[in-house]
Parts: structure tokens; C-alpha cells; sequence
């Protein structure tokens, strides 16, 4: 009764502030205070029921935050085969994105023949996605839980959206499940717990079976893999080039692009700028390694790593998806503050050739002098 009464008091205080113009809004307002001051007193007391679980505004989790994750992401909003989420642990699903061609029909006949099945299938096919698991700790210091109630939230999205994005990405591109030859660590045992060993074949290890050695790298090369990605490349838009910073520099050197001479305005000795060339979006990203060997495997032995190493795909030949609604449990460390723990599943996989009908769609550019 007592919380009814302060809340009509607060409503009529704004009411009159703003003259009465806007009640509605008014009681929308004071209602985000209230709950504001609700959650400042279970973050203030962590000690609540769950060791500190109220601090989780639980209703703008779970599916939703996964589909945030998505725009986080810088390759999961280009690429076309997203299966969504709820997936099963192993799901054999249709591939998005890429389209077969009718065959030619005829005019019905009569009798025993009328209509035969010939038994084809669409070029396209299907292909089974498994689900890798993920797990994340986030520290929540008691200053922050003091201090910052009213950007709690955020802060937390933000930290968990981050790196779920970029963790997927990093899959995407170096996923090998293998302990022995990993392509992100030869030479070695890959440490127990690396995301790379969750199950999936990534876009570099995939595309090594169809590489082209770079040597020194010029335009000519990225002619080399469109050539290597076959009728793939007919349409240079649905292709994506993904570098590491060392190679993205030695290609904003191309002649053919740098200066004035060769492409006016858009030259990169003035913009500092390359965002496409030959009609494929070329995409700089952290976790594409920076150096690697001849092979294009990165080796346990850092001074073996000198050359760089890039990947040009197809933008459907990764079909993704995600598993269990995200999952999160608090841990409360007396007087530190609480530790979030936020586990989610995601899974993908790369058709090749040995998928009815489909040529390589990746194409891994190694051995690049940088």
C-alpha cells in the first residue's frame, strides 16, 4: 500500500512539472524509477537469494541477446545462411543462400509412364550443423555494482555481446578440431578449452584444400582466387576477401590501386582505403592470424611464423546457427563481487565438394610476403 501511495505522489509531482501536459508518460516514467531503485537494492545487497542473481535482468537475455549478438558480429550480417537459433545438438538443415536450376518439363502424356521420378535432387542439398559450446566469466567489482546500477545493463550486454561476436567470428575463420597439425597451432598440442577445437571445419583450414600461393602479393593474385572459387566468382558480390592488418597493408600498395594515375580519387595513397577490388568486399579482421608459414598453418614455433596468410569465400557457403538459449549463473566472491558466467552454443559448417553438386566455395591465399 505504502509503494502505490509514493508512486501516485511521484506521478502527480511529474504531472504537475510538465503542467499536466503528458500524465502517460509521466507514469512511464516514474515506473523506471521505482524499478531503478529496485534493482539498485538487490545489486546493493548480493547477498539476496541466488548469491547476487538479481543483478540479471533476465526477461533481455536468453534468444534475444543472441540475436543482438548477430549485429556485433563483422561476418554474420553478410553472410546469408543463418539457420537461427533453438538448433538441436546435430541438425541436418537445407543450405540457405544457394540456388538450383529447374529442368526442362513437358506436356503430360497418359499410361504406366505418365509420371516417372527420376530421383534428382537439387543441387544444394542439405548439411549437418553441430553445435560447439562456449563459456564465458565476467567480473562484476563491487564499485561496479555500486556505483554503476543505472548502466548495469548495458555494460554487462555489452561485454557478453562483444565477445561472443568475436568469438564466433574467430570460429568461423580458424575452427579445427584436430590435436595434432591444428592450423592454429602445428607443431604442437592446442591447450585444452581453445575455441578453434569446437567441432567445425573453419573457412582457412577448409580453404587450404583449394589454395593458391601467393609469394609476392599484386592484384593479379586476387584474380588467382576468384579463379580458384571457379563459377563462384561469377558474381564478385557474394564473394568476401577476409586479411589480417599486415596483408591489408601490402594490398593497399597495389599498383594497380595506390596512386592517382591508376584510380583518381579513390587512390589508397589518398584515402587510406581499400574496400573492394575486382567487385569482392574485402573485409580486415583481428583474429585472421598475422603471420603463418609457407603452408598457411600457423606453427607452435612463433619465429616459423613470417608470411602472411587470407581467405576469399563464397558468402552461403557458411551455414550457421545457434543452439540453447544462452545460459547465465552468478557466483558471488565475498568482497570482490560477483562473477557472471554466460555459456552459449553455436555451431556451422562449410560445404565442399564433396557435397552433391557443389564445386570448392573457399579458396585460402598462403605463403604472401608481408
Amino acid at each position: 500500500m505504502e509503494n502505490k501511495v509514493l508512486r501516485n505522489l511521484l506521478v502527480d509531482v511529474k504531472t504537475i512539472a510538465t503542467r499536466g501536459e503528458d500524465k502517460e508518460n509521466a507514469i512511464a516514467e516514474v515506473d523506471a524509477f521505482i524499478a531503478s531503485q529496485t534493482n539498485a537494492n538487490e545489486v546493493m545487497h548480493t547477498t539476496n537469494t541466488g548469491a547476487g542473481k538479481e543483478v540479471i535482468p533476465t526477461e533481455v537475455f536468453g534468444d534475444a541477446l543472441l540475436d543482438l549478438v548477430t549485429s556485433y558480429s563483422y561476418l554474420l550480417p553478410a553472410l546469408p545462411g543463418n539457420h537461427g537459433s533453438g538448433l538441436a545438438l546435430k541438425e541436418t538443415l537445407p543450405i540457405i543462400g544457394e540456388a538450383d536450376i529447374f529442368k526442362g518439363n513437358s506436356e503430360w502424356t497418359t499410361g504406366s509412364s505418365a509420371i516417372t521420378p527420376d530421383g534428382s535432387k537439387t543441387a544444394t542439398g542439405s548439411i549437418s550443423i553441430e553445435q560447439g559450446q562456449f563459456i564465458l566469466n565476467i567480473a562484476l567489482s563491487k564499485r561496479e555494482l555500486a556505483y554503476s546500477v543505472v548502466d548495469l545493463e548495458r555494460v554487462i550486454r555489452e561485454r557478453i555481446n562483444l565477445s561472443a561476436a568475436r568469438t564466433i567470428d574467430a570460429f568461423i575463420l580458424n575452427a579445427d578440431s584436430a590435436t595434432s597439425g591444428n592450423i592454429n597451432y602445428d607443431g604442437g598440442t592446442p591447450a585444452v578449452g581453445s575455441y578453434y577445437l569446437q567441432g567445425a571445419t573453419g573457412l582457412r583450414k577448409v580453404g587450404l584444400g583449394n589454395s593458391v600461393d601467393i609469394g609476392t602479393f599484386d592484384d593479379a593474385d586476387v584474380l588467382s582466387m576468384l579463379d580458384a572459387l571457379g563459377d563462384y566468382a561469377s558474381d564478385p558480390s557474394m564473394l568476401m576477401l577476409v586479411v589480417n592488418r599486415k596483408v591489408y597493408n601490402k594490398m593497399l600498395g597495389f599498383t594497380n590501386t595506390k596512386t592517382y594515375d591508376k584510380s583518381a580519387n579513390n587512390a589508397t595513397i589518398l584515402k587510406g582505403v581499400l574496400a573492394n577490388i575486382y567487385g569482392v568486399d574485402i573485409m580486415v579482421h583481428r583474429d585472421m592470424p598475422a603471420l603463418a608459414t609457407s603452408a598457411g598453418k600457423v606453427s607452435s614455433t612463433g619465429g616459423s611464423n613470417t608470411l602472411g596468410t587470407c581467405v576469399m569465400f563464397y558468402k552461403p557457403a557458411v551455414q550457421f546457427g545457434f543452439g540453447k538459449v544462452q545460459d547465465f549463473e552468478v557466483t558471488n566472491v565475498a568482497g570482490k563481487g560477483v562473477i557472471l558466467t554466460s555459456t552459449f552454443e553455436f555451431g556451422f559448417a562449410i560445404p565442399t565438394g564433396a557435397t552433391a553438386g557443389l564445386a570448392e566455395m573457399v579458396t585460402t591465399g598462403r605463403n604472401i610476403t608481408v
